[in-house]
């Protein structure tokens, strides 16, 4: 277990990419450029779910795509400058989309609970309501009623994260990986 220790403490601060789908560490100053659009992003996902770009005009959806296929590869790339720059045309876009969306008619989903998107995918807890309604409408989304989800937390992580929250207030989830439950006790390591 010590030898263990001491590799973890020897290799602390590095990146290693065996958990993550990311060959090398994001650099801070990309992180720092794209970190307004993450947010805007975000809150329209809140809004929006997945369906604002199919609420616009092809042009502006395709411009909007295009931003963000640059912007991946800016980020790739390293090219800070670059980010910033795409990242407040992506917010700019963002905005008009949603003008565009309700001068054309268009309403957000209504939902009585909350939409977000996570890892690439839109979820909607809903608090009340027809959840198959719901899920009928919005077919590319994992919807779940709110019990649904207490109950998951409540056989997966209560005892695991509760202790946590209560004795770091500010804690939040940012990654779950599953790992096998197989652990080899063997003296020889085999």
């Amino acid at each position: 277990m010590a030898k263990k220790t001491a590799k973890a403490m020897a290799n602390r601060g590095t990146f290693e990419s065996k958990h993550t789908d990311h060959d090398k560490p994001i650099h801070y100053k990309v992180a720092a450029a794209v970190e307004p659009f993450v947010f805007a992003s975000a809150a329209a996902s809140k809004v929006w779910g997945d369906t604002l770009v199919n609420c616009v005009p092809p042009a502006y959806a395709l411009r909007y795509r295009e931003l963000r296929g640059d912007l991946d590869a800016a980020m790739v790339a390293d090219d800070y400058t670059l980010c910033a720059e795409l990242a407040t045309n992506l917010i700019k876009a963002l905005k008009m989309m949603n003008l565009k969306a309700r001068q054309d008619g268009h309403e957000p989903p209504k939902v009585d609970g909350h939409i977000c998107e996570w890892g690439g995918k839109i979820y909607c807890f809903l608090a009340s309501g027809d959840i198959s309604a719901v899920r009928r409408a919005n077919p590319n989304w994992a919807v779940y009623h709110l019990s649904d989800v207490c109950a998951v937390l409540n056989a997966l992580t209560d005892d695991l994260v509760a202790p946590v929250v209560n004795e770091f207030p500010k804690a939040k989830i940012t990654a779950v990986r599953m790992y096998d439950d197989e652990i080899n006790f063997e003296p020889d390591g085999e």
